[in-house]
């Protein structure tokens, strides 16, 4: 495939001298009317999806499809895998730079609408996080040692938290390092729960990303162990 040529504002996108795609400033689709397969495979090139789109890759694509055009949704990942019945290591391997900033990307899925319809998707500290640690794709930490204070407050700015980061929170990432450190695992959201003296829902309060994705990714911990 013939390297895209791109221009600045707006930017456009074209794939072996075809039609011309306009993208956004974080270069996704926008307007999204314009998907069609061409555009699929071309950005699915762009990301690192060498020999082109495989029918599984193609059977989730068109889930996101679905979801976006028809329920005016974006699925939580962890609901997309258990729908497509995938696991989360295998739509890691599918699309090797993530499930927003990749699925969702080669979906067609702008990125104003994920903004607007939770702004978590949207991972809006990713660059600055880039730019200071080393990150997987996911964007977790790679390595348990690069954690500090200042990471997790980054990634509590994803969130706008209204009171930002409190004692609670501060004390449930120290249990989820302490954790780790003694045992090279994650405990499970029970025992974190029940350790720190609170339910599931205040749990999700304090952590709008989730256990994992939030709680966890916070406190610097691998998404898997």
């Amino acid at each position: 495939m013939a390297e895209p040529s791109i221009a600045q504002k707006p930017r456009t996108i074209s794939f072996r001298e075809g039609k011309n795609y306009t993208l956004d400033e974080h270069g996704f689709l926008n307007p999204p009317d314009q998907w069609d397969e061409e555009f699929a495979e071309g950005m699915a090139a762009i990301l690192g999806i060498s020999g082109g789109l495989t029918p599984e890759h193609w059977d989730f694509i068109k889930y996101l499809r679905m979801k976006f055009t028809e329920e005016k949704k974006v699925p939580l990942v962890v609901h997309a895998c258990a729908e497509n019945k995938i696991r989360l290591g295998k739509l890691a391997h599918l699309f090797p730079t993530g499930y927003h900033r990749g699925a969702c990307k080669i979906a067609g899925i702008n990125y104003a609408f994920m903004y607007e319809s939770n702004i978590w998707l949207t991972y809006e500290s990713y660059h600055v996080l880039k730019s200071k640690y080393k990150l997987t794709p996911m964007g977790f930490l790679e390595s348990f040692e690069q954690w500090d204070d200042n990471f997790a407050q980054l990634v509590a700015s994803e969130w706008k938290l209204p009171h930002g980061l409190t004692a609670k929170h501060w004390q449930i990432l120290h249990f989820l390092r302490d954790f780790y450190s003694k045992t090279q695992n994650i405990p499970t959201v029970f025992e974190t729960c029940t350790v720190n003296n609170i339910d599931y829902n205040d749990l999700y309060d304090l952590f709008p990303g989730g256990y994992r994705r939030g709680a966890c990714r916070m406190a610097g911990l691998p998404f898997f162990s």
